[in-house]
């Protein structure tokens, strides 16, 4: 039978671009979140997001073909997948020659381009002729499909933070499903906007104790918590089907194993739904409760969230929870939205190969109910060889993945 893995990892994040950047940051406990440079944040509660810093990539940018729009999803899109094909050791030619697939999972529209041309509205009545184009939710799938002239197989996902998880869900199943070799799997969002910040100020959704701290402000399960941090970024991984893999002598990172969604339409169902699809990811992969030896959480370092979680799996696992290992990375990158997920995944495939599991930075003081090994402050050296990823989307969606070594 045909089996996904994963062999190329691109992502462009808030406290790094490429693979090996990205995970000595992630190894060793580095913060990306910073105070918002992007706009006055004179008016808003919380005055601090996980940005992508311009420096990192503009250089970069301009290797990238002239005709990309004018969007910075798009950009950090096809550069994400620009690392992940360097990584796998793929040229988009070589790509748009074998089947294969592009799924992009984004939250909403390009909400920089929809900030930028509601401004030129206000101010000059008029936008540009591209707008329309460069800001619908698509553009990122198209775009990597141009660029790797690869036309069959291009879909966006849109729920919300569990988009580019759903994505990797469904790619995997094509290529167990012998549909396709490769698919080039990611998502994106970048959110950091006075528009979207306001929002998520009102609704009460992101931190403001830690203003002056930044780093310090992404807590999940920690006693002092207040909610998430907004962030940015993208990031990509390269599945292709095993057998496709080894003919090319691909380095190969880890296999999907199985997955399971799920949703909760009320917080009353939210334990119960996060416990489905993480029993159904088990039984996709023929697992048992005691052979999981890390859990990436989704932990935003929200206050009802993080515990739920944490209720989640006790319920799940029974004793064998408090015997896993267990981290959020948000910790240090923020919410990024549908990249988030991403990050979760390319942080799973280094962590089962260098077999080293990354810490929930800032967590201090257990929460209430937060009472599992949430590996808090340092990483830790363990065996990693098969990885519970969960992703909570905003509004009540709930996947879980099992991704095992390879070896």
């Amino acid at each position: 039978m045909p089996e996904a893995v994963i062999t190329g990892l691109g992502p462009v994040a808030p406290n790094g671009i490429g693979k090996d950047v990205f995970w000595k940051a992630i190894s060793s406990g580095k913060s990306g979140i910073r105070a918002i440079s992007k706009f006055d944040t004179a008016n808003y509660s919380c005055k601090i997001a996980g940005e992508v810093l311009p420096e990192w990539y503009e250089k970069i940018l301009r290797e990238l073909p002239e005709w990309l729009p004018d969007s910075k999803a798009c950009k950090f899109s096809v550069l994400a997948a620009k690392l992940a094909l360097e990584d796998a050791g793929l040229t988009p030619e070589e790509v748009g020659k074998r089947k294969s697939a592009v799924y992009m999972g984004v939250s909403s529209q390009d909400m920089e381009v929809i900030q930028r041309e509601y401004n030129n509205q206000v101010e000059n009545g008029v936008t540009s002729p591209g707008f329309l184009a460069s800001g619908f939710p698509h553009i990122p799938a198209l775009i990597i499909s141009h660029f790797l002239k690869s036309f069959e197989n291009v879909v966006t996902i849109s729920t919300t933070c569990t988009s580019a998880v759903n994505c990797i869900y469904y790619a995997a199943n094509m290529i167990n499903n012998g549909e396709v070799d490769i698919a080039i799997v990611g998502g994106v969002d970048t959110a950091i906007t006075p528009l979207v910040m306001s929002g998520f100020c009102s609704a009460g959704l992101v931190s403001t104790k830690y203003n002056n701290t930044p780093q310090k402000a992404s807590r999940p399960f920690d006693q002092d918590r207040d909610g998430g941090i907004l962030s940015e970024g993208a990031g990509i991984v390269i599945l292709e089907e095993k057998k496709h893999a080894q003919r090319r002598k691909s380095q190969i990172y880890a296999s999907f194993a199985g997955g399971g969604l799920s949703t909760a339409m009320s917080p009353s169902w939210m334990k119960s739904s996060m416990q489905d699809a993480m029993s159904k990811a088990l039984n996709g992969a023929c697992l048992k409760t005691n052979q999981i030896d890390y859990i990436s959480a989704s932990a935003p370092g929200d206050v009802m969230i993080d515990q739920v979680e944490t209720e989640a799996i006790k319920g799940l696992f029974g004793t064998n929870a408090y015997n896993i290992p267990i981290s959020s990375i948000k910790s240090m990158i923020g919410n990024p939205g549908a990249a988030a997920g991403l990050f979760q995944v390319i942080t799973t495939a280094l962590s089962i190969k260098c077999k080293y599991i990354p810490p929930t930075v800032n967590l201090e003081q257990a929460g209430d109910k937060c009472d599992l090994d949430f590996v808090p402050i340092k990483g830790r050296v363990a065996r990693v060889n098969r990885v519970m990823v969960n992703m909570r989307g905003f509004g009540g969606g709930f996947t879980s993945l099992i991704f095992n070594s390879s070896d």
